[in-house]
């Protein structure tokens, strides 16, 4: 344009020179007759000509810089698309080449399920045991995964499965826990399946070996246990708080299969067949069968039910004190007897862990021989020496002793008679395979010393004492047990729960 203008001017000034004719409203001009004011106008024309011109140059630039710069946004606009574009093709590509972690997998397993939500948590133990009156020295193995599925808001399955490995023999799998739990409401829960005996504080809240402070359990509750560890039914619970904050209590009510035993014996026939009929003989002493099958109970139920209070309110700064009452009642084998009860405690103050229990059985027998009765009773103490600083130690041995539980427990057994054939000395996790505990009145002192390196890691140590007593008799031969042998043992166990 701006050349245009170049070419134009010289021609405008060239026709503006006197003597040249213009045409203008249709009429001709002569240049000899107003020759100056003609080309006054006509430069006046020009020069607003030459504005307009201008104006148009001008506005041209402008549209012209204004699509260079749209042009070169868009260019980086581009630029940076292919740049993103590029980077999230090397991103996918690298993880698609990198397992995914853990956390990208829950994700992965949350988007899948919706509302579902499926955990696994448990505990894995190792252990080495020893026995002096056995001589068995020997290592033994646990796993317990525990499985739980969130349904729904409302509805959770728990479910145990048990795996362990006994010194010399092969692995022994079980389904200790089973259950289907259904929140009603904030203060009621129906649970229904295999589940851990709710009597006392011992199976549901202390057996587990992550749990329990010592490796072994009381002896009314261990291998020679008076009350069924696990039943199948269903179960009432529920909680209220009655006081000050802290002030609570909650109770379980429940029915099940109810209680059984095992079969000492097998005698009779029936003529004239050749093959003999097994006539199942029940004896006193007779070790419990857990769960239970229900034909043993002429499909009749057991009932129980557990109140557990706590009378301390949180900010007295007395501790946190439980007291719980227990009673088991049912009838096995076609309508004979069998109740329970039992009372419980749990106290804790600081650093220091205090429980006990006292319990007892009634069971009516078929034959004759007079009742089975049963008590059992343990009281155990530990203390943690976290914030324990001893000045003439260094600060790397005072860390080691703030670790340590320093533990104590006495507990015994009351029956009438045991089952020879019946005794198992095959050590395992929780169980140290010493005779003794099967002596009807059985005693011992347990110390214990744990070092914890996390909440749920623990390495325990335990020596156990198995004090003399006399009394009691086989039921399967006749013949008296005699004084309780002075056994002793030691425990080592490393417990994970996770």
């Amino acid at each position: 344009m701006k050349w245009l203008m170049v070419l134009l001017v010289p021609i405008f000034l060239w026709t503006a020179r006197p003597g040249c004719t213009f045409a203008q409203d249709g009429d001709s001009v002569v240049a000899n007759g107003d020759p100056s004011a003609a080309r006054d106008r006509e430069i006046q024309q020009i020069k607003r000509e030459i504005r307009l011109l201008q104006q148009r140059v001008d506005q041209l630039e402008t549209d012209n810089q204004r699509l260079r710069r749209t042009s070169a946004e868009i260019k980086a606009s581009t630029e940076k698309i292919r740049a993103n574009v590029s980077q999230a093709t090397q991103t996918r590509q690298a993880q698609a080449e990198v397992p995914p972690s853990p956390a990208s997998f829950a994700e992965a397993v949350d988007r899948y399920l919706g509302t579902y939500r499926f955990t696994v948590v448990g505990g894995a133990a190792g252990s080495f045991i020893y026995d002096h009156k056995s001589n068995i020295n020997t290592f033994a193995l646990d796993l317990e995964p525990i499985i739980l599925w969130q349904i729904s808001d409302k509805m959770l399955f728990e479910g145990t499965i048990e795996a362990n490995l006994p010194s010399g023999s092969s692995p022994e799998f079980q389904l200790p826990v089973a259950v289907l739990q259904y929140f009603l409401n904030d203060y009621f829960e129906l649970m229904l399946g295999i589940f851990d005996q709710p009597f006392g504080d011992w199976y549901e809240d202390q057996s587990p070996f992550w749990v329990n402070r010592f490796v072994t359990a009381p002896l009314p509750y261990g291998a020679n246990a008076i009350v069924p560890p696990t039943d199948v039914g269903l179960q009432l619970r529920g909680g209220f708080q009655w006081g000050a904050m802290g002030q609570v209590a909650d109770y379980t009510i429940w029915t099940s299969n109810g209680p059984g035993f095992t079969q000492a014996t097998c005698t009779g026939n029936t003529p004239p067949s050749p093959l003999p009929t097994c006539a199942p003989v029940f004896l006193v002493g007779d070790a419990l069968v857990s769960p239970n099958n229900i034909h043993l109970n002429s499909h009749t139920p057991a009932f129980g039910a557990r109140l557990r209070i706590y009378p301390l309110p949180v900010d007295s700064n007395l501790g946190r004190l439980e007291l719980g009452a227990s009673t088991y009642n049912g009838k096995w084998l076609n309508g004979f007897w069998f109740n329970s009860w039992g009372v419980d405690f749990n106290y804790f103050k600081d650093n220091l862990q205090t429980r006990g229990e006292w319990l007892q059985t009634y069971r009516q027998m078929p034959n004759g021989t007079g009742a089975d009765n049963r008590q059992g009773w343990y009281v155990q103490a530990g203390y943690f020496l976290t914030g324990l600083r001893l000045p003439f130690l260094p600060a790397e041995a005072n860390e080691i002793i703030s670790k340590l539980e320093p533990l104590v427990r006495y507990s015994g057994v009351n029956q009438r008679a045991i089952v020879q054939s019946e005794i198992v000395t095959t050590p395992e996790i929780g169980f140290t395979g010493s005779p003794a505990i099967f002596t009807p009145h059985a005693r011992e002192v347990a110390l214990g010393l744990d070092y914890w390196f996390a909440p749920s890691i623990v390495w325990q140590n335990e020596f156990d004492f198995e004090l003399p007593r006399a009394g009691g008799f086989y039921s399967d031969t006749g013949l008296p047990v005699g004084a309780t042998p002075n056994d002793h043992t030691f425990v080592s166990q490393f417990a994970i729960g996770f």
